[in-house]
């Protein structure tokens, strides 16, 4: 019986998720500036990535509700 070679695994990533560039807007259904918006980046030993944005309202959403995309 031969034995099949196996795929080198890649080397384990440390990456670690932040919150960045994090501002007050205006928040179209409540009327105020409530809202918290930023994007959230990888940082990597490679560098840093935008991977999405967030939006949360103090007023409108529940506190462990948030708006991912």
């Amino acid at each position: 019986m031969t034995r099949r070679p196996t795929e080198p695994r890649p080397a384990d990533v440390e990456v670690t998720a932040s919150a960045a560039n994090v501002s007050a807007e205006w928040c179209s259904t409540c009327k105020a500036y409530t809202l918290l918006a930023g994007e959230i980046v990888l940082l990597t030993r490679d560098g840093v990535a935008t991977v999405g944005y967030w939006a949360w309202c103090e007023t409108c959403d529940p506190p462990e509700a948030s708006r991912v995309g």
